[in-house]
């Protein structure tokens, strides 16, 4: 604090011409100088290695003084420090007497210079007292004083043509003086004492006035040049250069004085303020570019001229944002566990304008509440990192979010707000947007590929590819600028009763275009309405005049609608209205319950109806004491009349295994077990059965050694589904399966009178080929009883294929080549003889047929 160095020819002029200097280290009132009051009034306290002059006096509402004798009137300065610990008021103030008439300094016909520090404007200014009037003669700066911390430097300089010049120091170490004004006055000419005049409300102001290094006599001659403080920005055209101390008027004036660079001419200088000097530019600056400006040969009231100083400073005006200015880059909704990132939820953000904000009082929020941001300015290209206000010291640069919302793991809702609630940007994100299973469980950031996409939605997100999982404040990781020059495709439609198309599109959709879209249909339908339900969508529904016929296969064209870059080009597709399905449509056609090695089970389905039928939710359950493990079909599969679908686990594997899987007809889900020697596979539409089959691996054809990844093929769908003649191993020739296809045991019956075979030879080697014999019978009634004898070329009994069994009034019957004692049935001629009994005894009738055993030779 202490900052006099006197040497001897100031000590000579201080003997000379000065009145007093006290820094108070004696401790003493009564000498050197002799101050009028004592310890009730003012005392000396420690602080640090220096004393201090403190106010002493506890009584409320009360004004107190100290006083020491001072003539000093005419030219001269007076300097002292003062640490005010309270907030000044009209209250409470100090007023220190340059000059007073009187040692009573309260007394109302004391007349003298004082400067008030405080009052009603809580400013530094210097007054008159002349019979009983106080005049003002420098009105320093309001709010100068408006702290609780009030440390002060003031010094008062009186020329002799009567000038007096008022500058205060807010660091209070003499090095920052700023001048509060100059005024000339000469109305008093005598002086007799200098003082303190402490006014004080209440108890919170008492002993918290303290004061030091008081200096009263002849002017310090500043023999150094002013110095460039700061540089303040008004406008585009204006800069305030700051100095410490009063300027010469004249010299401020020359333009050539200035330099800025990038270059820029001055085209006028002026004083505003005794130490201020305005520079009005010839072109505006322009936002956000730093610039510097040197200044030369500005001179002080002493004629002091500045040597060349420079300093930098930047216009910068916050801009007012528009939607799509400031985006969402990348968030971090669940933090744990990390890989790399801090432990912190966050929000990166991304200045795709060119222009300048500042952020506070901006918004973040999510579905349920809004946090504020604090002051920072985000330039343009510039990332920020948004969070907690207690965590930004997680990142090299975030910004504080007051009441940051707390984001879910699973989906939310993401808003930029600017201060006046305006949307920015907005995003609803689920976890389908990491486009990466492996990374849902938390540690990574999602990243917006894209940043200039005209409608970023869900596709235009990823996952983080970085190594710390996250690239907060930098360029993401999966960052691609790429145009997109692609026409958009329907990838969906799905029809509802009675007329309701629903479609969807590839990518994001101009909604514009998809409202004024041209529509055409075959068979033709008229549009009743068309629903877009938002700007950027990917979906589009059409309700139509006229009903849509079920079954019937509609091909729709549109024409002019365009994605959200305007790619567009005539877009066509199909759609049916599919049927409600009865019990007996759909029907179990091929089964594998005994995989490979690496493989898994699959079911093979038919539609044997002429109704087109829409698989979703349909299942397949197994058998576990009851009707147990369901598994759904959870996608849209529209199965045509004739048509097959295969479901499994792995379609993969299904289409590399065996040659003759047919592609496009496979729906990839889970199955219940089925096990490996016997089950039943259950197939259920809204908890109904609709077919079910009870396999058993006998049902395989006898002589195959191995039934490891072989299916079981349905003969007839006419035929009944849970029947063991109506099964039969897939063919060896084409790979042991057809998942998609005609199954390679295929045999529709064809009924001919009482008795018939639908192709009289068999060639039992499981090549596709007529492996087994089917015989059909048609009674006139029901309730009968058959046998079924097979005979070779000889007569003998080689199988007995029926025997009393109860007969339904028609049926069909397969014989696989099999003796009785497990042999292939030998090449040549064979008879089958049928009878047919009545339950109430006596044969109704006996045919015996020929048929043809074949074989390779």
């Amino acid at each position: 604090m202490k900052y006099f160095l006197l040497n001897l020819i100031f000590l000579t002029q201080l003997q000379l011409f000065a009145q007093f200097v006290d820094n108070f280290e004696d401790s003493n009132l009564q000498i050197n100088p002799t101050w009028q009051g004592d310890d009730s009034v003012f005392t000396i306290v420690a602080q640090g290695n220096n004393q201090l002059l403190r106010s002493n006096k506890s009584v409320v509402n009360s004004s107190f003084y100290l006083s020491t004798p001072s003539s000093q009137i005419a030219a001269g300065q007076w300097e002292f420090y003062t640490f005010l610990n309270f907030n000044t008021s009209s209250a409470n103030f100090v007023d220190v007497y340059l000059s007073a008439t009187l040692s009573n300094l309260l007394s109302p016909t004391n007349e003298g210079y004082f400067i008030r520090i405080g009052g009603s404007t809580d400013e530094i200014s210097l007054f008159k007292k002349v019979g009983g009037t106080v005049t003002k003669l420098i009105d320093g700066a309001d709010g100068t004083t408006n702290s609780t911390n009030n440390t002060l430097r003031i010094k008062v300089v009186r020329s002799s043509s009567g000038e007096w010049s008022l500058a205060r120091d807010l660091l209070g170490n003499g090095s920052n003086y700023i001048t509060e004004g100059v005024s000339n006055d000469s109305s008093i000419t005598t002086s007799a004492y200098f003082g303190l005049v402490v006014n004080q409300s209440t108890a919170s102001f008492h002993k918290k006035h303290f004061f030091d290094d008081f200096y009263v006599g002849p002017e310090i001659i500043d023999l150094t040049p002013p110095n460039l403080l700061t540089i303040n920005v008004l406008s585009a055209t204006q800069i305030d250069l700051l100095f410490d101390e009063a300027l010469d008027s004249n010299s401020v004036q020359n333009t050539a004085n200035y330099t800025i660079q990038p270059p820029i001419s001055v085209s006028h200088a002026q004083r505003t303020q005794v130490n201020t000097i305005r520079l009005t530019v010839a072109h505006a600056f322009t936002n956000g570019n730093s610039y510097s400006c040197s200044v030369s040969n500005v001179q002080d009231l002493n004629q002091n001229s500045a040597l060349t100083q420079t300093l930098a400073f930047t216009y910068l005006v916050a801009e007012q944002p528009e939607v799509g200015d400031v985006i969402i880059t990348e968030f971090l909704c669940d933090e744990t566990p990390s890989v790399g990132l801090p432990l912190v939820e966050y929000v990166e953000i991304y200045n795709r304008s060119a222009k300048y904000f500042q952020l506070q009082g901006w918004k973040l929020g999510d579905n349920s509440s809004d946090g504020t941001l604090q002051a920072a300015w985000l330039h343009p290209g510039e990332y920020r990192i948004l969070c907690t206000s207690t965590r930004v010291d997680s990142f090299d640069i975030a910004v504080g979010v007051a009441s940051f919302p707390s984001l879910n793991n699973s989906a939310d809702d993401i808003l930029l707000k600017d201060s006046s609630g305006n949307i920015l940007d907005k995003i609803s994100y689920t976890t389908d947007w990491y486009q990466d299973s492996n990374k849902q469980d938390g540690g990574y950031a999602i990243e917006l590929i894209h940043p200039n996409h005209p409608c970023s939605n869900a596709p235009n997100w990823r996952a983080s590819v970085a190594l710390l999982g996250g690239t907060p404040n930098a360029q993401n990781s999966v960052f691609d600028t790429s145009p997109d020059t692609l026409a958009p495709h329907i990838v969906h439609t799905k029809a509802l009763p009675p007329n309701f198309l629903e479609i969807t599109y590839s990518e994001s959709m101009d909604s514009t275009t998809l409202k004024l879209v041209n529509v055409q249909t075959n068979p033709t339908l008229s549009i009743f309405e068309n629903f877009v339900p938002s700007a950027f969508t990917t979906q589009q529904t059409l309700v139509f005049n006229e009903a849509i016929t079920p079954s019937t296969n509609y091909t729709i064209l549109l024409e002019n609608a365009a994605d959200c870059w305007g790619n567009a080009s005539p877009i066509t597709a199909n759609f049916i209205l599919p049927e409600v399905p009865t019990r007996g449509d759909i029907l179990l056609n091929e089964i594998l319950f005994d995989p490979v090695t690496g493989g898994s089970d699959w079911v093979e389905l038919y539609n044997s109806s002429s109704k087109v039928i829409d698989l979703k939710n349909w299942s397949f359950a197994n058998y576990t004491d009851t009707i147990a493990n369901p598994k759904p079909i959870t996608s849209t599969y529209l199965l045509p009349p004739g048509g097959y679908a295969v479901i499994g686990a792995d379609s993969s594997f299904v289409k590399q295994h065996y040659p003759f899987a047919v592609p496009g007809t496979f729906i990839q889900t889970d199955l219940p077990t089925y096990p490996n020697d016997s089950g039943t596979v259950y197939l259920i539409y809204q908890d109904s059965v609709m077919d079910y089959v009870s396999y058993s691996e006998k049902w395989h054809f006898q002589l195959l050694d191995d039934t490891d990844g072989i299916s079981l093929e349905r003969l007839d769908p006419q035929g009944l589904s849970n029947n063991s003649n109506n099964w039969h191993s897939a063919a060896e020739a084409i790979g042991f399966g057809t998942p998609g296809g005609k199954n390679s045991q295929f045999i529709a019956a064809l009924y001919a009178g009482d008795f018939s075979f639908t192709n009289p030879i068999i060639s039992p080697d499981n090549d596709g080929l007529e492996d087994v014999l089917q015989i059909n019978y048609a009674m006139q009634e029901p309730g009968m009883v058959g046998n079924l004898t097979i005979y070779d070329d000889r007569g003998r009994v080689i199988r007995h294929l029926l025997q009393n069994e109860l007969l339904a009034k028609s049926g069909t019957f397969i014989w696989d080549g099999v003796t009785e004692n497990g042999t292939k049935a030998a090449i040549g001629s064979h008879v089958a003889v049928f009878e047919a009994y009545s339950i109430h005894g006596g044969a109704i009738f006996v045919k015996r047929k020929p048929f043809l055993v074949a074989g390779k030779l």
